[in-house]
This record gives C-alpha cells, structure tokens and sequence, in this order.
C-alpha cells in the first residue's frame, strides 16, 4: 500500500492508529514489531498471539512486558502446558488495559490452566472486557470495577458463590456468559441476590441453568436471555442428567419474560419475543416435532403468543426436511390458543393443515387464527391438505384471513390453479415467488456456542 504513490505513503506512514496491533501469530520478526512500535506513536497497543511453539514466546513475553504501559488489548490462544506459568510473567500493573482475552486449548493441555491471581497485579482499573476460556481461577481475587462484557468457559467446578462474589464487584457488567462444562450439582437456594442493574444481555449453557445460578441474579433491566439445555420440567431429563430449569423466583426479576407474544419454533430452539426483548432457549437434541411440552417452560406462561412460527432454516435442517406429527402439532395448538399469525417454513406441512381443521367440539385449534403464511421450499405446499384446512374452518368456525403463499421457484400452471380453488374457502390468498421469511434467522446463533 505504501507504493501506491507518495500521498498514499505519507498517510500511512503518519497514521499511528493503522500501526497498534501487534500479532505475533503472523511474525516474530524484530525489525517489524519495532516498527510497530514505533509508527504507533504512545497509542494503547493491541497484542495477539497464538502460543504453539515455546521457541516463539520468548519475543512476545519481552515486548507485552516492556510496553505493559501502553497495553491496550491482549489476546492469547494456547495449546502450551505451560501456559500458567508464562501468564506469571504478567505480573506488573496494565493501567490501560481495556480487553483481556486467554483461551487454553483443553484438547491438548487436557485440563484447564491456572490462570495467576497475580496477573497483572489483580487489579486492571479500566479493564472492560474479559474473555477466559478453559482457565480456572479463584475469582474473588479480582476486582474490575469497569467490566461491562464477561465470558467464561471452564471445565473446573466453580461455586455459585464465588461467582456472585465476582459479579458484586462488577456493577457495570452489561453482558454475561457462562459455559461451566461439567455436571451440576443441586442447585442452591439464593439467601441475597446480586442486583445487576447495567446488564441487557444474559448466555447460560446446560449446566450454568442447571446450576440455579439465574436464580441468584436480579436483572431488572435486562433484554436478552439465551438458554441452553433440556427443558423438561422434570428434575431429570432424558438422558438422566439433571434438567435445565427456571425457578419461579426468577421469573419477575427478568422483565424479558413478561409479555411474551411471538413465538419462534426451530430444530433445537424457541424462540420468545415480546415487548421487553427476547427469551431464547436452545435445547442440544434433534427435535423431529413441536408439542405442547415444547411450549411449556413452567412456570413461564405462555398464553398471550399472538404470532407463532414453525420450521427449519438453512443452519438447522442440513437441506431436509423437517417431520412433523400431527400429534405434536396439536399438543402444541392446544396451548397457544390465542395465535392469530401462523407462518410455517422447510417442514412437514401438511399434518399441520390436517391439524387446523380438526374439530374439539364446536371449534376448530387455533380459533384466533387469521393469518397464515406459508414458505414452500423443501416442505412442499400440501395443497389437498391446505383446502381441506380452509374448508373446515370457513364450515366450523370462522374462515382464514389473508393466505400468504411463497414458492422458492416458479411453480407450474397445474399448482397454481390448486393454488387459486383456495380463494372459495379463505378471504384473501396471495402467492408469489421468493425468499423465505425467515431470512432474518439464517446464520443466527440460536445455540450459545
């Protein structure tokens, strides 16, 4: 870029900004990290390394020491057993240290490292993001006043109280996510909760739900919640393993779970949207239905859904399609019964019309129904099954309201006359050819990790 021309090389030459981040991963090479160092005038540096060969530490460790002062953020990504013993030679203070980032590759060291109390003093006045991965460590030895973002993955046993102890200390934290791999002991009971006021977003994996540590948080203004496991309402779940859960007490400490009105059903996830923000639960087993289990996360209840969407994207489904039993189908209308909106996409679709228009006395499932919109990609239309449904509703109940049909491709002439005998039982039908309606959802992470 410097050849360019010589405005090109003045600019970048002159630009501190352009010369503070330092990665040792791509280059050990003296000559260059000087010069780094040197064109980024007394701007805060930003270090990088991956640390796989003890013979490319020794640069690294001399010049994060030597500019401590000036370190602004430090990412370190290890496969060395040593790792805890390197981290002690950062023992002197950071006072500009912003971003702590340290993963340990467990597949290879095979335990979690130690990370030292004594790093950086323990004491990093204006640290704002901490990042631990497979590192074990005695928490309440840290004190981080300005942290607002705090991950952390172990596979040690840590204790709720530790943790709490941690999160009292960091008032400001606005973003939490918890990965504990190992299985959980008996949740127990909060006798205070922490108040986290600053916090919006809220990741806990299996055995962080499991653990009841939600249940020791007050998160009045929080707007986000991802939870990972098997909600059973059991104590155990299928495989035998203790079942992820929410405690009633919790409920009204996290605003995000009242006024729930859309529900989005996929492989492995709901999600829950309302007026507060967003409850996202991600369950690790392949569900081949929906049911009214699925929909029953006691004591979060659930009876206000207006909109409710079920499918696959591109992320879950592997380019199949998703089953659906009519059984599961009707478990799950039997509990959302005020769903006015319907949209179904790259699933099963037809037990779900068969569904619609089955009578339970006088009524037909899903009374309140008005809109329903349908994306045929893999799934198929299934339009016998659909002017059945139609049929039925408009005979039993009230007609459907406005049929939105998308096709992935240009159908032929003979669907789009099935399509068109529909006008008879619905009062609108629009079909069209496009993108599914859940594009928003592709390469979303429904999971936590």
């Amino acid at each position: 870029m410097t050849h360019v021309c010589r405005s090109w090389r003045n600019t970048l030459l002159s630009t501190p900004d352009l010369w503070t981040q330092i990665d040792f991963s791509v280059s050990t090479n003296p000559e260059q990290v000087e010069c780094f160092l040197r064109r980024s005038k007394k701007l805060p540096l930003d270090i990088h390394h991956y640390l796989e060969d003890l013979d490319r530490v020794e640069p690294f460790i001399s010049t994060t020491i030597h500019n401590l002062p000036r370190l602004g953020r430090l990412d370190i990504d290890s496969c060395l057993p040593r790792l805890g013993r390197l981290l002690e030679y950062f023992s002197a203070p950071a006072p500009e240290l912003e971003h702590l980032k340290i993963t340990n590759d467990p597949n290879i060291t095979d335990k979690d490292m130690k990370l030292p109390n004594t790093i950086f003093g323990g004491r990093l006045p204006k640290l704002t993001v901490l990042e631990l991965g497979y590192l074990r460590t005695d928490l309440r030895s840290f004190n981080f006043p300005s942290l607002t973002w705090f991950s952390f993955m172990t596979g040690t046993k840590i204790s709720i109280q530790d943790l709490m102890s941690f999160f009292e200390r960091c008032p400001l934290l606005e973003f939490i996510q918890i990965c504990l791999e190992y299985t959980a002991q008996q949740p127990i009971p909060p006798r205070e909760r922490v108040r986290l006021g600053a916090l919006k977003g809220l990741r806990f994996d299996q055995t962080a739900c499991t653990s009841g540590l939600l249940d020791h948080l007050v998160l009045p203004n929080c707007t986000e919640v991802m939870l990972k496991g098997h909600f059973t309402g059991a104590d155990l779940d299928h495989y035998g393993d203790p079942a992820a859960r929410i405690h009633p007490s919790s409920i009204d400490h996290l605003p995000v779970m009242r006024g729930i009105t859309k529900a989005v059903a996929m492989p492995c996830s709901c999600i829950l949207s309302g007026p507060n923000g967003t409850l996202r639960f991600w369950c690790p087993e392949n569900r081949e239905n929906f049911n009214a289990e699925f929909f029953t996360f006691s004591p979060i209840t659930l009876s206000g859904i207006r909109e409710l969407w079920v499918g696959a994207t591109e992320l879950f489904s592997d380019c199949t399609t998703w089953k659906q039993t009519a059984a599961g189908a009707h478990g799950a209308f039997e509990v959302l019964t005020k769903v006015e909106d319907l949209t179904v996409f790259n699933c099963d679709i037809e037990p779900i019309f068969a569904t619609l228009g089955t009578r339970i006395g006088d009524v037909v499932l899903l009374p309140g129904l008005r809109r329903l919109t349908i994306y045929v990609g893999r799934g198929g239309l299934g339009i016998s099954a659909l002017i059945q449904c139609a049929k039925a509703r408009k005979e039993h109940s009230r007609p459907l309201g406005e049929v939105t049909i998308t096709f992935e491709n240009e159908p032929g002439v003979d669907v789009i006359q099935e399509v068109e005998s529909l006008r008879e039982f619905v009062e609108g039908l629009t079909h069209r050819v496009g993108v599914s309606p859940v594009s928003e959802w592709e390469g979303e992470d429904c999971g936590i990790w």
